[in-house]
C-alpha cells in the first residue's frame, strides 16, 4: 500500500519509530501477601481464568488436551503459591514456565522446560485483556467488562469507537436530534451488513428513524449486561456470512467467573445545552449494577441480575438549510434564473458566474428527553465438569420523548446578484413556524438457552436456541403556521401560501453558513401575519420476530488435527404499518377560529440564527392539539389513503445454513479452513397501488424470491515466537439487503400516458465480499500489545435505487413506464489499514511514572463504488457511505492503588453521509469531528469508589456539508458537554 494511499502514513511511520520508547519488556510481578480464594471444582481451562483474575497473573496451558482436566476447588486466605498448588494437585499438571506473573501450565511428563519458540498457548486467565485477541485463530478485537467500565461512556457504542477500526454514528434522520451514538461502523461498513449477537444467538432489531435494518440499535443494550464485546473482522465458516464489515459478539456475564460479587454505579450530572430551548434544564441520571451468584450443595448453580436505568436530557438549535434531500440551496446564472431541480444539475453548479443560493433557510430546535432501561437475567447450571447450561431473558426499553421546534424561510421572485458571489437577494418568500412532537418507543424481548456438553474428552456438542421481538413505534403530531395562507376547500391537497415582498430577503453566505435578513423584520416579528396552515399525525409501527436455533459438533482428532460441523435456523417476521393523517383548516371564518400565531406560543421565546433579528416562536403542542380535538368542525381531513396503504409491507425470511471446518495445528503453525452452504427465503406481502384513468385500486401482492450461497474461508496463523504472530486469512462474506428494500410495496400512477412505477425488490441478492487479511502481532508482556493489520474488500453486488424508461403491461395493454427500483449494482470495493499500541502500565519506569499507561490507535480507510445517475452516466464515489477516511484513538491512564484517571480522544474522519442520484453537488459529506472525554475515580475504601466523568470536553458538535468542494452547510448541531458525578459500590458477599 503506498504512501499516496494514506495522507496520514508520515503520522503511521513516528508511532512505528516511537513504538521502542514506549514499550518495555519487564513485567510486574504476582503479589505474594495472602489473599481471598474462590474457585469451585471445575475444568483446568475455567479454573485458570478464575485464577489468574484472583491472584492478578496470567496463567496459560500449553496444549490444548489439557483443557477438560479436572481442577480442585481452592476456597480461603492464602497465598498465590498455595492456592496454585491446592488447584493442581493430582491433574498431573506443574509450572512449566514462570515469567515474573505470566505462568505457563504442562503435564508432568515434559520433564525439560520448553524452548521459547515452542511455546503454544492455548487458554488463559482473562485477566491480561489482549489474550482473547492473542489465543483466537481470527482476527479480532475486544473490550472487557473492567475496559468497558473505566471508559468515560454511557453505552456500548461508545465504549466500541474506542477499538480499532470502528467508527459510531449519530441518528441518521436529519429531522431528529443528534444527542445519541446508536450503531457502529466496522470498518467503512455500517451495521446494516454487519451482525449482532448475544451469547450466540442473533437478536430481533426494529428501527423506523431510518430505514428498517437488520443490525440491531447496540445502544439499547446495556453495558453492566456484557462480560466481554468482541469485534470479529474476519468469519469464518462457523460464523453466519452477515459480515461484509465484521461482526459484533456480545459475551454475557458469568456467575462461575465472578462469583459472589456486586457491582453498581450511580450518578447524576447534566449536559450544558438543556434548558437553552422550551424546557428548563433538567438533570441527567444513570444507575446500573449486577449481581452474581454461585449456589448449591456442589455449588453447580449460577444466578446473574444485571439492570440498567439512564435519563438523559439535552438540547439543541441547530441550522439545517433545506432537508434530508438537500434542496436547501439551488444554483442560479447571470440571468437570475434557477437551474431548478432537473435530471442533473452538475452542469449548472459549475457554469461560470453560478452563485450557490440559500432558498430554504431552516433552523430546528430540540428539547429531547432520552429514557432507557432494561433488566437481564441468567441461570447457569454446570452438574458436572462434562455438561453446563444456561438459560436467559432480557427486556431493552427506549423512549425517546423528543420536541423539535421548526423556523424556516422559503423565498421566490427574482434573484439579484450581490457585490459579492456569497451575496445578493431574492425579492420574495414567506415564512413558517412550526412544531412536531416525536416521541419514539423501541422495546426488545429475548429468551437465549445455551447447553455444552463433553461427548467425550476429545468431542463436544454445543446447542443453542433463542427467541427475541423488537418494536419500533414512532409517533409525530406536526403543526404548522405560514405567512401568506390562501384556504380552499376544494381538492385533496394542503392549502397554499402566497410570496411577498415583505418576507424576501438579502442573504450573506460565509464559511458556507448562509444568514438572511428579511427585507420588513417588523412585519415577520408580527405573529398575527401567520396563519394555521396544517395538522399531522404520523405513526409508524415496526415489529420483527426472530427465532434461532443453532447446534455446533466440534471432534479433536490428536497430533494437531480436528473437525467441526454445525447448522443454524434463522426465522425472521417483519411487519411495518404507517398511518398518516392530515388535517388542514376549512376555507371561510375557520382560520380566524382557529386563531392566528399568538394563540399557540409558549411563554418563552428565542432567536433565529439563520435570521438575524427575527424572534423564534415556539409553538406550544398541547394549544395546537387541543383545537384539533375540541373543534374538529374547523378543519377538513385530507385523504391519505394511498400513503397509508402503500407503506404496509409483512416480510418472512428463513435461513438455513450447514458448514463444515477442519484444521491442523503445531507450535508454529495453524491453519483452518472450511466452507458455509447458506440458503435465504423470502416472502413478502403488500399493497399494489394501480391508478389508470384517474381510478385507484389497491391490490394485494405476494412476492418470493431464494438464493443460495456457499462461501469458503481459510484462516492461517504463524507464530514466530510465543509472543509474536502473523495471521493471514481469506474469507467471503456477505451483506443482505435491509428489509425495506425487499418488502417495499409497489405503487403504479399514471399521466398523460406514461406510467411510474415505484417497487421494492424480493429478488436483490445480497452484497457478497472476497476478504484478504494479513495482520502482525506483538505480545512483550502482560496488558501489552502491538498490531499492524492490512485488509481489501473485493465487494460485489452494490445495492443501488435505478429509474428507467421501459414497458409494462396496463389491462392487456403494454404501455410505456418509468420503472424506479432498487437493484444490485458493479463492483465496490475497500482498502484499510489499522494500527494499535496498547501499554496499560509502565512498569519499568521508576517511582509514580510506572503507574501511568497509554492505549493508542489508528486506522486508514479508502473505499469506492460505481453509481449509476439518473441520466444513465455512471460515475465512481470516492468513499463507501458512512466509511470514514480516518480515526483516531488515544488514551492516557494513570491507575494506581486508589486512585484511576482516563483521558480519552477520539478522531473520526471525513465521510460519505448520502449520494444523490441526481447531481455529485447534492453529496452530503459529514465533517470531521474529534472528542475528548475524561474520567476520574478514587476508591473510598474496599467497596466504595468515587466516580467523574466530562464527555465532549471541548463542546465540539456534528457538521454535514455539501456542494461542488463539499463547502456548504447541511447541517450544523450541537452535541454539549455533559458533567457526570457518582458513586460505585462493590460490596463483599
Amino acid at each position: 500500500m503506498s504512501h499516496s494511499s494514506f495522507p496520514h502514513a508520515r503520522f503511521a511511520a513516528i508511532l512505528l519509530t516511537t513504538t521502542g520508547l514506549t514499550l518495555g519488556l519487564s513485567l510486574a510481578s504476582a503479589r505474594a501477601q495472602a489473599r481471598r480464594f474462590d474457585i469451585d471444582a471445575m475444568p483446568v481451562s475455567r479454573a485458570a481464568v478464575i485464577y489468574g483474575r484472583q491472584a492478578d497473573m496470567q496463567v496459560m496451558l500449553r496444549d490444548k488436551t489439557a483443557r477438560t482436566i479436572q481442577a480442585h476447588a481452592v476456597h480461603g486466605v492464602m497465598s498465590a503459591e498455595q492456592a496454585l498448588a491446592h488447584l493442581l494437585a493430582g491433574t498431573g499438571l506443574v509450572v512449566q514456565s514462570q515469567h515474573d506473573s505470566v505462568l505457563i501450565l504442562g503435564a508432568t511428563h515434559r520433564a525439560e522446560p520448553v524452548k521459547p519458540d515452542g511455546e503454544r498457548i492455548v487458554v488463559s486467565a482473562t485477566h491480561d485483556n489482549t489474550l482473547t485477541k492473542r489465543t483466537s485463530d481470527q482476527i479480532f478485537d475486544t473490550l472487557s467488562a473492567q475496559q468497558i467500565r473505566s471508559a468515560p461512556d454511557l453505552t456500548i457504542v461508545e465504549a466500541a469507537r474506542r477499538m480499532v477500526g470502528i467508527s459510531t454514528l449519530p441518528s441518521q434522520n436529519d429531522g431528529r436530534s443528534d444527542n445519541q451514538m446508536e450503531n457502529v461502523t466496522i470498518r467503512g461498513l455500517d451495521n446494516s451488513y454487519n451482525l449482532i449477537t448475544l451469547d450466540g444467538a442473533q437478536l430481533a432489531s426494529a428501527d423506523n428513524v431510518t430505514s428498517p435494518q437488520r443490525g440491531m440499535r447496540l445502544d439499547l443494550v446495556p453495558s453492566s449486561l456484557v462480560g466481554e464485546l468482541q469485534v470479529l473482522k474476519t468469519v469464518d465458516a462457523y460464523n453466519d456470512p452477515q459480515g461484509l464489515g465484521g461482526q459484533v459478539h456480545m459475551l454475557s456475564k458469568s456467575a462461575y467467573e465472578y462469583g459472589n460479587s456486586a457491582d453498581v454505579q450511580l450518578l447524576g450530572g447534566w449536559n450544558n445545552q438543556s434548558g437553552t430551548v422550551v424546557e428548563p434544564r433538567r438533570e441527567n441520571w444513570r444507575v446500573d449494577g449486577t449481581i452474581t451468584r454461585v449456589f448449591g450443595k456442589n455449588r453447580e448453580f449460577g444466578l446473574v441480575l444485571a439492570g440498567s436505568y439512564q435519563e438523559l436530557n439535552s438540547a439543541a438549535h441547530a441550522i439545517l438549510p433545506g432537508d434530508s434531500s438537500g434542496d436547501g440551496w439551488a444554483y442560479y446564472g447571470a440571468s437570475g434564473v434557477s437551474s431548478g431541480s432537473a435530471i442533473n444539475t452538475d452542469a449548472a453548479a459549475h457554469a461560470p458566474g453560478a452563485a450557490a443560493v440559500p432558498v430554504r433557510v431552516q433552523d430546528y430546535a430540540f428539547d429531547d428527553a432520552y429514557k432507557r432501561y432494561s433488566l437481564n437475567g441468567k441461570l447457569q447450571w454446570r452438574p458436572t465438569s462434562r455438561l453446563s447450561m444456561a438459560l436467559s431473558g432480557g427486556y431493552f426499553h427506549a423512549v425517546d420523548q423528543e420536541v423539535r421546534n421548526e423556523a424556516l424561510s422559503m423565498p421566490s421572485g427574482n434573484w439579484i446578484a450581490g457585490a459579492t458571489p456569497d451575496t445578493g437577494t431574492l425579492t420574495q418568500g414567506q415564512y413558517q413556524f412550526g412544531d412536531s412532537v416525536q416521541p419514539e418507543t423501541h422495546q426488545t424481548f429475548f429468551v437465549n438457552g445455551n447447553l455444552h456438553y463433553d461427548i467425550t474428552n476429545h468431542m463436544k456438542l454445543d446447542l443453542v436456541a433463542a427467541d427475541s421481538e423488537a418494536q419500533d413505534h414512532l409517533s409525530n403530531w406536526m403543526f404548522k403556521w405560514n405567512t401568506g395562507m390562501k384556504y380552499s376547500n376544494t381538492g385533496n391537497s394542503e392549502d397554499k401560501t402566497s410570496y411577498s415582498a415583505p418576507y424576501g430577503y438579502s442573504y450573506t453566505v460565509k464559511g458556507g453558513v448562509p444568514s438572511i435578513y428579511l427585507n420588513d423584520l417588523a412585519a415577520a416579528n408580527d405573529l398575527n401575519n401567520y396563519g394555521p396552515r396544517y395538522f399531522r399525525d404520523y405513526q409508524y409501527s415496526l415489529q420483527t420476530k426472530l427465532r434461532f436455533l443453532r447446534g455446533d459438533w466440534h471432534w479433536d482428532l490428536g497430533r494437531g488435527f480436528w473437525l467441526g460441523a454445525g447448522a443454524t435456523q434463522t426465522m425472521t417476521n417483519v411487519q411495518h404499518t404507517e398511518t398518516y393523517n392530515d388535517w388542514a383548516p376549512m376555507a371561510g371564518d375557520a382560520p380566524q377560529e382557529i386563531g392566528n400565531l399568538q394563540n399557540y406560543i409558549t411563554s418563552r421565546t428565542g432567536s433565529v440564527f439563520s435570521a438575524p433579528g427575527l424572534t423564534y416562536y415556539y409553538v406550544d403542542p398541547v394549544k395546537a392539539h387541543a383545537v384539533l380535538t375540541n373543534h374538529p368542525e374547523l378543519f377538513r381531513k385530507l385523504d391519505e389513503t394511498a400513503t397509508n396503504k402503500e407503506a404496509y409491507y409483512h416480510l418472512m425470511e428463513s435461513i438455513t445454513a450447514l458448514y463444515f471446518q477442519t484444521g491442523w495445528q503445531n507450535s508454529w503453525f495453524a491453519i483452518h479452513g472450511g466452507f458455509r452452504w447458506d440458503h435465504t427465503f423470502t416472502n413478502v406481502s403488500n399493497i399494489n397501488a394501480v391508478t389508470s384513468g384517474g381510478t385507484t385500486q389497491y391490490l394485494p401482492q405476494t412476492r418470493t424470491a431464494q438464493y443460495d450461497y456457499l462461501l469458503p474461508s481459510v484462516l492461517t496463523t504463524f507464530t514466530i515466537t510465543p509472543r509474536m504472530k502473523i495471521r493471514a486469512d481469506f474469507t467471503e462474506s456477505m451483506g443482505r439487503p435491509n428489509y425495506n428494500q425487499i418488502g417495499g410495496a409497489t405503487t403504479t400512477s399514471e399521466s398523460n400516458g406514461t406510467y411510474t412505477i415505484s417497487q421494492g425488490n424480493s429478488n436483490l441478492k445480497p452484497l457478497h465480499s472476497w476478504n484478504y487479511d494479513l495482520a502482525y502481532e506483538w505480545y512483550p508482556g502482560r496488558d501489552t500489545m502491538v498490531s499492524v493489520g492490512l485488509f481489501y474488500k473485493d465487494i460485489h453486488d452494490a445495492i443501488y435505487t435505478r429509474s428507467t424508461l421501459g414497458t409494462a403491461t396496463m389491462n392487456g395493454i403494454t404501455e410505456q413506464a418509468i420503472i424506479s427500483q432498487p437493484l444490485n449494482a458493479s463492483g465496490a470495493g475497500l482498502r484499510g489499514l489499522e494500527l494499535q499500541l496498547v501499554r496499560e502500565k509502565f512498569g519499568f519506569l521508576p517511582g509514580v511514572l510506572k503507574n501511568f499507561g497509554v492505549s493508542f490507535n489508528a486506522t486508514f480507510l479508502q473505499g469506492w463504488f460505481e453509481e449509476q445517475m439518473s441520466d444513465g452516466s455512471q460515475r465512481r464515489m470516492g468513499g463507501l457511505a458512512n466509511q470514514p477516511n480516518h480515526i483516531y484513538n488515544a488514551s492516557l491512564l494513570y491507575s494506581d492503588r486508589n486512585f484511576e484517571a482516563r483521558f480519552a480522544y477520539n478522531m473520526t474522519g471525513k465521510y460519505l453521509y448520502y449520494t444523490s442520484g441526481s447531481a455529485s453537488w447534492l453529496d452530503m459529506w459529514m465533517q470531521p469531528r474529534a472528542q475528548l472525554d475524561m474520567q476520574l475515580s478514587y476508591r473510598v475504601n474496599k467497596w466504595m469508589s468515587v466516580t467523574g466523568q466530562v464527555q465532549n470536553l471541548t463542546n465540539e458538535g456534528y457538521q454535514t456539508r455539501m456542494g461542488p468542494s463539499a463547502n456548504l452547510i447541511q447541517d450544523m448541531h450541537p452535541a454539549g458537554r455533559s458533567l457526570w458525578f457518582g458513586v460505585r459500590f462493590q460490596p463483599k458477599m
